[in-house]
């Protein structure tokens, strides 16, 4: 609120356009913007504030939006474009090793499909490292690590943790790591959401262990299990 009370006192005579997903407000001092009691509403006066709600989606395939807006209470409303695809496909592996074998052989076919942009997203830094090394150990060519210090983002195969991928968006998305070990706190479920909603057409999720509980709650519908 400080930022805006400051940018308010720079400019006292113009109008100010807030405009967010606070679905994808991953970090702890996010704010709520909207409802009757709104910082901006407080800071303008009611009279002084109009809300828009913009619900349609146009990034993902329907498929993908009904997984994602199930992980999150208050984004029932959310509208899919009329465009179908795979329903997010969830795979499960022994080990580590065995995951990134999985990947690499999901990647490998992605790009037969003629996939240009893929994303392999992850929680940290440190698990965008461990992957990076697992799947060259593996033999899988062409992929790149971003970090925060990476310049600039380019088509072809990234693996980078889901901060970096915040605004970001893929062909296809692989969620390295969709364990309860990974994403159990509740504090956590708009990070996990920010990741899958990276994906436009087709999203794939890996674990070694138990699911994350914001999938186990999910109806099962929604979602194929790799045999």
């Amino acid at each position: 609120m400080f930022q805006y009370e400051f940018l308010k006192r720079l400019f006292p005579r113009a109008r100010m356009t807030v405009l967010g997903d606070f679905g994808q407000a991953i970090f702890a001092q996010a704010t709520e913007l909207y409802g009757g009691d709104s910082p901006l509403a407080r800071l303008y006066g009611a009279p002084e504030t109009r809300l828009f709600r913009l619900i349609r989606s146009y990034r993902s395939t329907r498929e993908i939006v009904e997984f994602s807006k199930s992980l999150l209470p208050n984004a029932q409303e959310i509208v899919p474009f009329e465009r179908s695809g795979r329903k997010p496909l969830l795979s499960k592996a022994e080990s580590k090793e065995k995951r990134a074998e999985q990947i690499a052989g999901q990647l490998d076919a992605l790009r037969a499909e003629g996939f240009a942009s893929i994303g392999v997203i992850t929680k940290t830094a440190a698990e965008s490292e461990e992957a990076y090394n697992l799947l060259t150990q593996q033999g899988s060519e062409g992929i790149k690590l971003i970090t925060k210090n990476t310049p600039t983002f380019e088509k072809g195969t990234l693996i980078l943790p889901v901060y970096l991928a915040k605004g970001v968006e893929f062909d296809a998305v692989l969620i390295y790591d969709a364990s309860s070990e990974t994403y159990h706190r509740e504090s956590e479920r708009k990070l996990f959401y920010t990741a899958c909603t990276r994906a436009m057409h087709r999203l794939l999720l890996f674990a070694t262990g138990e699911w994350t509980p914001f999938i186990r709650g999910m109806d099962s519908s929604l979602y194929e299990v790799k045999p």
